[in-house]
């Protein structure tokens, strides 16, 4: 029997043991998604904090149902460790570790290259092994391929399989989760694209075949390419209709009413996240290497990395406008999450404000339903503070960086000296009530 045939037939009879190598955001709720169909699953991490809740039923995860993982945990379908000579014992492995960028805003691949020397190191002959984290196209060929082949001594087509299947996780999203979201699945050989189909089967109801890894990983640049530079023309937009006193969120509800040719995107302090402020810098980097400049997107990414300063200017203005300096006032930040209603602080562009607010001498407090605490980029420490009348009295400047859903605009708007909204929850401008 060869091993396409074993690991099909082991598929088949539901006998598979699947290897998720990063149990944050992507992994967690993939190796949930997987034992929840009666696959055995083995969740690799290095954090040790991490592995010990998984075991005892703990979710640190929202987009994890409680339950979900306790039952799964509970049925010995799922279970979490720090050793990684563990990889023995999968038929596949899925790679879903963080892909950041390092200080000079290269791709650091130091999660995915030791992860690949793990897998090397360690896996069985007639592995599958998919990497599902963001990256430039040709990492899968180019950069994990070398590597895992060195480790193992193993050759790739005849002993294990390669590919390349991007996240689409969207925090905080009811309608859509990682089981009934579409996944594309680029693989180096048609055997290895038939294996992965029925591995992600029992996890995905809805799986894209491409021709390629490559074609896979420039699909998920794509998917946030475009978000960033819809959202980077609309905050280009908004800066220069607040000087032309023209209310930029009047602008895009009424180009909504048109039905066809547009797609409305909104204006906000900058982009968060794991994604969109990540991508234009790994597709830069790969395309250095074929000597085209990407114009476009790297305007738009630097207009991005721009709000936050941006941002800066409009509460100093506001408070300036009220005889106050920078220096010495009190300002409460509303959402310091880089998206409305979840827990997720990263990339957030709250953070660097805050940075620049208390640099230039300002008293800075947040509050923040779902972020009890954060350390931002120059290392400042804070914990949210309850958010009551109080509070937005004695604050000299309100700014709302989030548009969490439970924020109370009227009590905001009735209680605060001065507000700097920068998501449009206080839905009207006033003497008091600065807009983006």
């Amino acid at each position: 029997m060869t091993y396409k045939e074993h690991i099909l037939q082991r598929a088949r009879n539901k006998e598979l043991v699947v290897g998720v190598i990063g149990l944050g955001y992507v992994g967690l709720p993939l190796a949930v998604g997987f034992a929840e169909a009666g696959v055995h699953v083995i969740g690799f991490d290095k954090n040790q904090q991490k592995v010990e809740k998984i075991n005892s039923g703990e979710n640190y995860i929202k987009d994890v149902r409680d339950a979900a993982l306790r039952e799964v945990v509970d049925n010995v379908t799922f279970n979490a460790t720090t050793d990684f000579s563990k990889i023995n014992q999968c038929d596949a492995l899925l790679i879903c570790v963080p892909t950041p960028l390092d200080r000079f805003k290269k791709p650091d691949m130091s999660y995915i290259q030791s992860a690949c020397e793990e897998i090397g190191k360690h896996m069985k002959p007639g592995t599958f092994i998919s990497l599902e984290s963001t990256t430039y196209p040709t990492t899968t060929e180019d950069f994990m391929l070398p590597i895992i082949e060195k480790e193992s001594g193993m050759k790739h087509g005849d002993d294990f399989w390669l590919a390349y299947s991007p996240e689409r996780v969207d925090p905080g999203n009811k309608n859509f989760v990682t089981k009934n979201t579409p996944k594309v699945l680029g693989a180096l050989t048609e055997d290895g694209l038939e294996v992965g189909q029925a591995i992600y089967q029992f996890a995905i109801d809805n799986i894209h075949p491409v021709s390629s890894p490559r074609v896979a990983e420039m699909v998920k640049i794509l998917e946030n390419t475009y978000r960033l530079i819809n959202i980077s023309l609309i905050n280009e937009l908004a800066l220069l209709s607040g000087k032309m006193d023209i209310n930029i969120w009047e602008v895009i509800e009424a180009a909504k009413t048109k039905p066809f040719g547009f797609q409305a995107f909104y204006p906000g302090p900058g982009v968060g996240g794991h994604c969109i402020p990540l991508d234009p810098f790994y597709l830069e980097h790969i395309a250095k290497k074929f000597q085209f400049d990407l114009s476009m997107i790297h305007t738009a990414g630097h207009i991005n990395m721009r709000m936050p300063h941006y941002m800066y200017i409009k509460i100093a203005t506001a408070l300036n406008r009220q005889k106050k300096a920078v220096n010495g006032s009190k300002v409460l930040f509303l959402g310091v999450a880089y998206k409305p209603n979840i827990d997720d602080e990263r990339e957030s562009p709250a953070l660097e404000i805050i940075d620049t607010v208390i640099q230039k001498g300002g008293e800075v407090s947040y509050h923040d339903p779902y972020i009890a605490q954060i350390k931002t980029g120059e290392g400042n420490a804070l914990k949210s503070v309850s958010l009551d009348e109080k509070a937005l009295k004695e604050a000299d400047c309100v700014v709302i960086t989030t548009n969490h859903s439970v924020f109370d605009a009227q009590l905001i708007e009735q209680h605060a000296k001065l507000v700097v909204d920068m998501r449009n929850v206080i839905k009207e401008a006033s003497e008091t009530v600065y807009k983006l």
